[in-house]
């Protein structure tokens, strides 16, 4: 059931897992750059801070395909693979999934990601692109819910900022401008390479230093890219806007304390199990809210733990939404109270969360493209053991550190008039 999870660094610092799955005929490569939507500051060529607009993250993934001899995702289709990128707060990954043709289709990869190529014309394009993407969130209620919720109990931080920016910071992106935070976020010690497969340690070993030997990567600049530094929450708030919405929509966000002297992946297991033992579906809340129509199948949950900042967010829809809002709270107040008396439910739930871990072992996309890998170097075998590891007086003590009672942070899509 364990894969084996080999780990090296090329000379120049790229870290590279290999993550072997025998009898597997299909492969998931990606290449990681630590550098998300919540990096906003680095040390320029002239010792400056310089500020890094909203959406440059996204829009730098975006222009890393565009390549003087033509468009990457191209190439990697020409040699069997299908190749796509995705931008999140921590990082930016760039991967691909072939068949055949691994060492070609990793070259190209590679090269992309670390040799930029950015004109004015192919710059000032991608900026309609990016605006008519914008313009599209503003339809989708659950886009316009989250990132409201996030504006309320982040005003004038990073967070409050959509990942893909906003028409009037993408007129501040330049070539120059994402040369220099390329230089700065984009060297290898700052990327990772993870490969999974069924490969040979060895040859792959030899295939991607070759081909590291070969990518041209600029020097860094005086200094890297910054790191995240804390973003705290207002402590209560709320807010709203009007949509052509069938059912009303709310959000939720309950700020956490992070536990000193524990992994971040930890504390989100710790996090997750326990709102699932609290509200999940086969609670006794759940069930009773549920059959009594007072929430439905639209409820649902989130926790989100990184190093600068950590939260719960809870969403729900109906007519009712201030008796949703105070049945949550209500139930987030017992929570301690709930724990307590959970050893049942726990090792119920321990052995459910097992039975999807090993099936997700068998998404290569899951292991070569989960975040607590990349970021944290937690694969999913080591968080399958941290969950059968944790004991009912882990959670309780957890609940006990991170979270205090207090108001919660709203925001509601409601109905156009």
């Amino acid at each position: 059931m364990t894969d084996s999870i080999r780990v090296f660094h090329t000379k120049d610092g790229l870290e590279v897992n290999l993550v072997q799955k025998k009898g597997y005929k299909q492969s998931v490569v990606s290449l990681a750059a630590k550098f998300g939507s919540l990096s906003d500051h680095f040390i320029n060529e002239k010792g400056e801070l310089e500020k890094i607009p909203a959406g440059t993250a996204h829009f730098l993934e975006h222009k890393l395909f565009d390549k003087k001899d033509g468009d990457a995702l191209v190439q990697l289709a020409n040699v069997g693979a299908d190749g796509n990128a995705f931008t999140s707060n921590g990082l930016t990954a760039y991967y691909f999934s072939a068949y055949q043709n691994i060492q070609e289709s990793l070259s190209i990869l590679m090269h992309f990601v670390q040799e930029p190529y950015f004109t004015e014309a192919s710059v000032e394009r991608e900026r309609g692109i990016i605006e008519e993407e914008i313009a599209s969130y503003q339809d989708d209620p659950f886009t316009v819910l989250y990132q409201g919720l996030l504006t309320t109990a982040y005003p004038k931080t990073a967070l409050a900022e959509d990942i893909a920016g906003t028409a009037e910071s993408l007129q501040e992106i330049t070539p120059e401008l994402l040369y220099r935070v390329h230089r700065s976020f984009y060297q290898p010690r700052n990327l990772v390479l993870t490969l999974v497969g069924d490969f040979d340690f060895d040859t792959v070993r030899q295939w991607v230093e070759n081909i590291q030997e070969e990518v041209k990567v600029e020097p860094a600049l005086r200094q890297e890219g910054l790191p995240v530094g804390p973003i705290n929450a207002r402590s209560n708030g709320s807010g709203q806007k009007e949509m052509a919405v069938s059912l009303p929509r709310m959000g939720l966000l309950k700020k956490l304390h992070r536990v000193p002297g524990m992994s971040t992946v930890e504390q989100v297991q710790l996090a997750e199990m326990v709102l699932d033992i609290v509200l999940g579906e086969q609670s006794d809340w759940y069930q009773d809210c549920y059959q009594a129509g007072i929430i439905g199948d639209d409820f649902d949950y989130e926790v989100t733990i990184v190093d600068s900042y950590a939260y719960m967010t809870f969403f729900a829809a109906g007519e009712e939404l201030d008796k949703q809002e105070k049945l949550i709270r209500e139930r987030l107040e017992k929570i301690e109270e709930v724990m307590a008396r959970s050893g049942d439910d726990l090792r119920l739930l321990q052995k459910g969360l097992i039975g999807e871990s090993i099936q997700s072992q068998d998404r290569l996309s899951r292991q070569g493209l989960d975040e607590d890998f990349l970021l944290y170097g937690y694969s999913l075998f080591d968080k399958m053991k941290l969950i059968t590891q944790f004991k009912q007086s882990d959670l309780l003590a957890y609940c006990q550190v991170a979270l205090e009672q207090g108001p919660l942070t709203r925001f509601i899509v409601k109905k156009s008039r």
